[in-house]
């Protein structure tokens, strides 16, 4: 059997739907490749947050931004690669992580997977679970903001 590395981008998601994923996956080690491991949107990606976070589920924490990162110039990249390899042909459950939720739009996708896959490893890319919203069919006035429109203007229209 392959060994197998996973990744996931975490988006803006809770905390806890991220770390409860990563243990639907029995994720062991994530790596961290973000250049620069902050988010400003979600202060609980931030290294040192995500880190105690991941600390109290068992689950070890690794930066590599510096060495796998998407933006800037890496360092010691190969090294990096051949190392994460090594885990995963060891059995261990790795999960590559960046901030892009869509792994087709991120370096995990476009530059890490090939450098995987030329080590004899496959990448499966970890996605949230959709919800589905469902609408029920309903009429809604529908308002058109220009100046000099008086209220006989609206209109009723179906939503769907």
């Amino acid at each position: 059997m392959k060994p197998i590395i996973k990744t996931i981008g975490h988006s803006n998601k809770p905390i806890a739907v991220f770390l409860d994923t990563l243990q639907e996956h029995q994720i062991e080690v994530v790596v961290d490749v973000r250049t620069i491991p902050r988010s400003r949107f979600s202060p609980h990606f931030n290294e040192k947050a995500l880190g105690s976070s991941l600390a109290k589920r068992a689950i070890k924490y690794l930066n590599r931004g510096q060495n796998l990162g998407g933006r800037g110039e890496n360092t010691y990249y190969e090294e990096a690669i051949e190392e994460l390899v090594d885990l995963a042909r060891q059995g261990v459950r790795v999960c590559v992580m960046c901030s892009e939720a869509d792994y087709k739009d991120c370096h995990r996708y476009s530059t890490l997977t090939p450098s995987f896959h030329s080590h004899g490893v496959d990448v499966l890319h970890i996605e949230y679970a959709k919800t589905v919203n469902t609408l029920k069919k309903t009429t809604r006035s529908i308002g058109i903001n220009i100046k000099n429109k008086k209220k006989s203007d609206l209109k009723q229209r179906p939503l769907l």
